[in-house]
């Protein structure tokens, strides 16, 4: 009975040691444009020079309407959680142009 068990679990065993088949090959994606520019106002160009190498215009102008000491926040959190290289000196204008946009119906999205 031993032996009627133990060699299918050698056959078992014997599987995991061969390698996983995968291959791969080179692919590109496109990505769309984002149409949208960001409006004008205070604290665009530290938007435009801080925060659009990876957010859109777009996805900036959606985001949830929040105080300045909130944006202050976030900005902060994107420096030190996910090291953005962002300027911690343009936090404040940033922060300011964020608040002016929200304000204004027209640049929401």
């Amino acid at each position: 009975m031993r032996a009627s068990l133990i060699l299918p679990l050698l056959a078992l065993l014997a599987a995991c040691d061969a390698a996983p088949k995968a291959s791969f090959a080179d692919a590109s994606i496109t990505l769309p444009d984002d149409p949208i520019d960001l409006p004008e106002g205070p604290g665009r160009d530290a938007v435009l020079a801080n925060c659009t190498a990876c957010h859109s215009p777009s996805t900036l102008l959606q985001q949830p309407k929040v105080s300045r000491e909130k944006w202050e926040e976030i900005a902060g959190k994107m420096i030190k959680v996910y090291k953005a290289p962002v300027d911690p000196a343009a936090i404040p204008d940033i922060a300011g142009y964020m608040v002016h946009v929200q304000a204004q119906p027209e640049a929401r999205q």
